[in-house]
C-alpha cells in the first residue's frame, strides 16, 4: 500500500481478511455460502481498507499476514456508473501493487466466458438490466451472457469469486414485484447461475444488507466488521465540525446567506493559502456548492451565479461548473457553465463553485468542498444531510492544528427554519428518517464562529497548559513493532528537512536484534528442544493383533522433508510482524559466516520465536526504544507542523497501553454560538479563547455555571478552559477501563488557571460531573489514579457532583480520599459526595 493505513483500518481489514478465508474455506469444503458487511462512518477510508484487503488478497501481505491467492477474483457492485470510476481511481491511488489492467470496469465490450482470477470488475448494475447489451449472450461477437459468465466462474472450479456490494444498503432495498438485479447476482437464479459464494457488502449502515441477507436461504452471515466512530474521529480524517445556519428572522434571505456562503468560501480560501505557506503544505482550494430546485429556471440560476461573481470577482472562466442531469454545456448570465462528473471535481483545481440539484449526493467525494448553500426545503432534509456527509473528509487527511476553522464545514441553508434545522441535525447524527445512513462523525453546530486566543488572557497561560501530562486511551491491538518502525521512518525522513536520527532503522533494528541475542541465550534449553521438533516428525503406527489383543499403537519418529522444512520455518520466521523475524534471520545468518547452512539458520531462528515469551519481550524492547526516542528529541518533534507533526502524534498515541503525551492547544478555536433551539448561548470572559471584546460562548447547565462563576470569582483566578467533550489532541484526556476492561477516554470538564502566592501560574482539574451513568465510577476512579500519577502539576483536582440542592466535592489531592475513591465498589458513587470524605463546594 501508498498510504500508511491507521490502526482502526488495519483492524477492519484483518477483520474482512479473516471472513473472506472463512468464507473461501466453507465454500471449497462444504457448499457452505456466507455474507458478511464492512460498515464505517463517511470519511473513514472504507475504500482504503477495501483497496488493503484485495492488494493482500491478490497479491500477498506479510503485515497483513496473508499469501498470495491466484484463484481469487472480485466482483464489486454498485448502482452507480460514477461510484465505480471514483473507486477504481482511488485504488489505483491507494494501491502500489494493483494494476490499471486488473482493475477493469465492466462494459458491452467484455466477451470472456469467465471472471478470471487476479482481477477487480467493476460493475453497475444498469448494465444487467433487461436490454442490456452486457445481459445478452449468444449476439454478435458475445457468446455468453454475463449471468452465464457468473455461472461459469463459479461452476469452473479454477476461480474463487467474492462479490463486492459498495454502498449495499441501495441495491438489497426490497423490491415487491421482482427480483432487484443485485438480489438477483446474490442469490441466483433458476435456469440462469447458482447462488454467489460470498457476498461482502460495504456501506455506512449495515441495517438494510442485514436485513437482505437474512432473507437469503442457504446462507451462513459472519460477523459484520463495525468500524468504532471514535477512532475515525480520532485519526482527524474527517473535519470536527459541520457548522449551521439559517435566517434568523422570517423573509426571503436568499441572497443575503449566498453573500455569507461565498464570503465564507474566499475566508477558506485566505485560510488555506496561509496555512499552506507557514507549514509548507500542498494547497487546498476550496470549492462552494451551491445546491438548487430540481427545476430552477434560467432566471434564478443567472441571479444565482451573479451574486457570487460580485462577491468573487477572481473566479476564472472555468470556475463554475454544474453537475445537472442536463450533461451539456449550459449558458448562465455571462458565463459558460460546464457539466463536470462529480467525481473529477476534487482533482479539477479550475472548479471552484459547483451548482448541483440531488445526485451529487451520492457517487461523489470531495473533500475540497467546504461550503454549502442550499435552497432546498426542510422537506429535503435527508438529501441535504448526503451532500454535507460527502463534504466531511479532511482535505490533508489529518486535524489542522493551527487553524480550527479549517476542521470544519460551513453550510447555509435560507429554507430551514430554528425547528425544521433539528431535521437535518437528527439526519447527521443518525436519528433522522434514513437512520444510521446519514450519521456523520463531526459534531453538528448552530452557527458557528472562530474565536482567537484571547489576547487578554497572559500568554503564558496557554504555555502551562500545553506543559500539562494528557493520557490517551490506548489501543488494545496497536502493534509496538508497526510503532517502532513508524518511527523510524519518521525520524528519517529529510524531505523538509535535516533527519533527527539518519540512521534510525538500523539503530532499531541493532537494537532488537540484541535483544533476541539476549533471549536466545536465556532460552537456550527450549530453543533446542524447538529445534528437535521442527527437524522431526512425531508419527503413530497403529498394529492389529488376531490374539484378541486388538490394535495397538507405537510412536516413531522421522526427519522432516526439506521441502517442508524449509516452508515451515519461513511462515514462522515471517510471522513476526514488520519485518523483525526477517532481520533477524540475516543477522544470525552474517553470525553464522558463510560456511553454515541458512536452513540450519532459519530452524534456530525460527524455535526462538516458538517460546511463548519471546514475542513479548521483544514487543517491549520496540516500546522501550520508542519512548526514549520520543524524549530524546521531543523539543525537536514539538517544532514539527502540518501532517509531520500529526503523524508523529499519531506514533506517541499507538500504544497498548496508556503513555503520557502534553496538550496541543490550537491556535484558534470555532464554537457554536446558539443553542440547539436556535437561541443564542450566553458568553463568558476569562477563557482561553475569545473574540475581540473578550467573550466566549458556552452551553453550560445551571451548576457548571455556578461552578464557573465561583472559580471566576477567587481573586486568585486567571483564566479558564472549557476542556473539550472529544478525546482530541487539543483536549486534556484521561485514559479509563470500563468494567468490560473496554478503554474509554474521560475528559474533565473545565482547567481553571491560578496565580499561587509565589507570582507563577498554577492549574486546576474542576470537573463538574453527573453521577447517574454507567461509567461514572470507573471514571472517578481514573481520575484519582491519575491525581496520584500527575498531582504535582496542579494545584487542585476535584470532582463535584449535585447532591440535592448542594454542590459536594472530593478534593483528590488527598491521599485518603483517592484510595477511598479508588477502593469504591457500589453501584452509586453518590454514596461517596455524600459521606465523611466530601465537603459542600464553596
Amino acid at each position: 500500500m501508498k498510504y500508511q493505513l491507521f490502526d482502526y483500518q488495519r483492524d477492519a481489514a484483518l477483520g474482512c481478511l479473516k471472513q473472506l478465508r472463512r468464507g473461501r474455506r466453507d465454500w471449497q469444503e462444504d457448499r457452505s455460502r456466507s455474507s458478511f458487511a464492512l460498515s464505517a462512518i463517511t470519511g473513514a477510508g472504507k475504500t482504503v481498507i477495501a483497496t488493503a484487503v484485495i492488494e493482500a488478497m491478490l497479491h500477498g501481505s506479510s503485515d497483513l499476514g496473508v499469501e498470495a491467492d491466484p484463484r481469487a477474483t472480485f466482483l464489486w457492485v454498485t448502482d452507480d456508473p460514477a461510484l465505480n470510476r471514483q473507486t477504481r481511481n482511488k485504488m489505483l491511488a491507494a494501491s502500489d501493487l494493483l494494476q490499471p489492467s486488473r482493475l477493469a470496469i465492466l462494459d458491452n465490450d467484455f466477451l470472456d466466458p469467465t471472471l478470471s482470477g487476479g482481477r477487480v470488475y467493476f460493475l453497475n448494475i444498469q448494465k444487467l438490466s433487461k436490454n442490456a447489451g452486457l445481459a445478452q449472450g449468444g449476439r454478435n461477437l458475445r457468446q455468453y451472457s454475463f449471468w452465464e459468465v457468473i455461472a461459469n466462474t463459479i461452476n469452473g472450479g479454477t476461480t474463487d469469486l467474492y462479490v463486492v456490494l459498495d454502498e449495499a444498503h441501495r441495491g438489497v432495498k426490497p423490491a415487491t414485484d421482482r427480483k432487484t438485479i443485485v438480489q438477483r447476482i446474490i442469490a441466483g437464479a433458476p435456469g440462469s447461475h447458482p447462488a454467489v459464494p460470498l457476498v461482502w457488502g460495504i456501506s455506512a449502515t449495515i441495517a438494510r444488507f442485514t436485513t437482505a441477507m437474512d432473507g437469503v436461504a442457504d446462507r451462513t452471515n459472519y460477523p459484520h466488521i463495525e468500524v468504532d466512530v471514535d477512532r475515525v474521529r480520532a485519526s482527524g480524517l474527517i473535519k470536527d465540525e459541520i457548522g449551521l445556519d439559517e435566517p434568523d428572522e422570517k423573509g426571503a434571505f436568499g441572497s443575503t446567506l449566498l453573500r455569507e456562503a461565498v464570503r465564507s468560501a474566499l475566508d477558506y480560501d485566505r485560510r488555506w493559502r496561509d496555512y499552506a505557506t507557514e507549514q509548507n503544505s500542498p494547497e487546498v482550494l476550496p470549492v462552494l456548492v451551491v445546491q438548487v430546485a430540481d427545476k430552477a429556471s434560467d432566471a434564478h440560476l443567472t441571479e444565482l451565479v451573479n451574486v457570487i461573481d460580485s462577491e468573487w470577482p477572481a473566479l476564472g472562466p472555468g470556475a463554475v461548473a454544474h453537475v445537472f442531469g442536463e450533461h451539456e454545456r449550459l449558458h448562465i448570465g455571462g458565463r459558460a457553465v460546464d457539466w463536470v462528473a462529480p467525481e473529477s471535481i476534487e482533482n479539477d483545481h479550475a472548479v471552484r463553485v459547483v451548482l448541483a440539484k440531488t445526485a451529487i449526493s451520492t457517487g461523489w467525494d470531495c473533500p475540497r468542498a467546504e461550503v454549502l448553500y442550499s435552497e432546498r426545503p426542510a422537506a429535503d432534509a435527508t438529501h441535504i444531510a448526503q451532500i454535507i456527509g460527502r463534504m466531511v473528509r479532511s482535505p490533508l487527511a489529518h486535524r489542522i492544528a493551527t487553524d480550527d476553522a479549517l476542521n470544519t464545514v460551513a453550510c447555509y441553508l435560507p429554507k430551514f427554519n430554528r425547528d425544521a434545522l433539528h431535521a437535518i441535525k437528527d439526519e447527521l447524527e443518525g436519528n433522522g428518517k434514513s437512520g444510521a445512513e446519514g450519521r456523520v462523525g463531526a459534531t453538528v453546530v448552530r452557527a458557528p464562529k472562530v474565536f482567537e486566543r484571547n489576547s487578554h488572557v497572559p500568554a503564558e497561560v496557554f504555555d502551562v497548559i500545553e506543559a500539562l501530562p494528557s493520557l490517551p486511551a490506548p489501543d488494545a491491538l496497536a502493534n509496538p513493532l508497526r510503532r517502532a518502525k513508524e518511527l523510524t521512518r519518521l525520524l528519517t525522513d529529510n524531505i523538509s528537512g535535516t533527519a533527527l536520527l539518519a540512521a534510525a532503522g538500523q539503530r532499531l533494528t541493532k537494537a532488537l536484534n540484541a535483544k533476541l541475542d539476549g533471549l536466545a541465550a536465556q532460552h537456550a534449553e527450549a530453543v533446542a528442544g524447538n529445534v528437535q521438533n521442527i527437524e522431526h516428525a512425531d508419527l503413530a503406527r497403529g498394529r492389529y493383533s488376531f490374539d484378541g489383543s486388538g490394535f495397538r499403537y507405537e510412536t516413531y519418529q522421522v526427519a522432516t522433508h526439506a521441502t517442508d522444512l524449509e516452508r515451515e520455518v519461513r511462515k514462522i520466521i515471517r510471522s513476526v510482524r514488520e519485518g523483525v523475524g526477517m532481520d533477524y534471520w540475516q543477522h544470525r545468518a552474517r553470525l553464522a559466516g558463510a560456511d553454515a547452512d541458512p536452513i540450519d539458520v532459519a530452524v534456530e531462528v525460527a524455535a526462538l520465536f516458538m517460546v511463548p515469551e519471546v514475542i513479548g519481550e521483544v514487543e517491549r524492547e520496540a516500546t522501550l526504544w520508542v519512548q526514549h526516542r520520543l524524549a530524546d528529541y521531543a523539543v525537536d518533534i514539538k517544532n514539527t507542523t502540518g501532517a509531520t507533526r500529526d503523524a508523529f502524534r499519531r506514533v506517541q498515541e499507538q500504544t497498548a497501553r496508556p503513555e503520557a503525551v502534553t496538550v496541543d492547544l490550537r491556535q484558534n478555536l470555532t464554537a457554536a454560538t446558539r443553542k440547539a433551539g436556535g437561541d443564542d448561548l450566553p458568553t463568558y470572559t476569562g477563557h482561553l479563547y475569545a473574540d475581540a471584546g473578550g467573550y466566549f460562548p458556552a452551553d453550560l447547565n445551571s451548576w457548571e455555571r455556578a461552578v464557573l462563576e465561583t472559580e471566576a470569582a477567587r481573586p486568585t483566578f486567571v483564566a479558564w478552559y472549557r476542556n473539550p467533550g472529544r478525546p482530541t489532541p487539543a483536549s486534556l484526556r484521561i485514559a479509563y477501563q470500563d468494567d468490560s476492561a473496554a478503554w474509554g477516554s474521560l475528559q474533565v470538564d473545565f482547567l481553571v488557571v491560578s496565580r499561587r502566592g509565589d507570582g507563577t501560574l498554577g492549574v486546576s482539574i474542576i470537573d463538574p460531573h453527573g453521577d447517574y451513568l454507567a461509567d461514572t465510577r470507573p471514571k472517578l476512579q481514573a481520575l484519582a489514579r491519575y491525581a496520584e500519577l500527575y498531582g504535582d502539576h496542579y494545584v487542585r483536582i476535584e470532582s463535584i457532583v449535585k447532591v440535592g440542592d448542594q454542590l459536594r466535592v472530593l478534593d483528590l489531592h488527598d491521599p485518603g480520599i483517592r484510595a477511598e475513591a479508588m477502593e469504591f465498589d457500589g453501584a452509586q458513587v453518590s454514596a461517596l459526595y455524600e459521606g465523611s470524605h466530601a465537603r459542600d463546594y464553596r
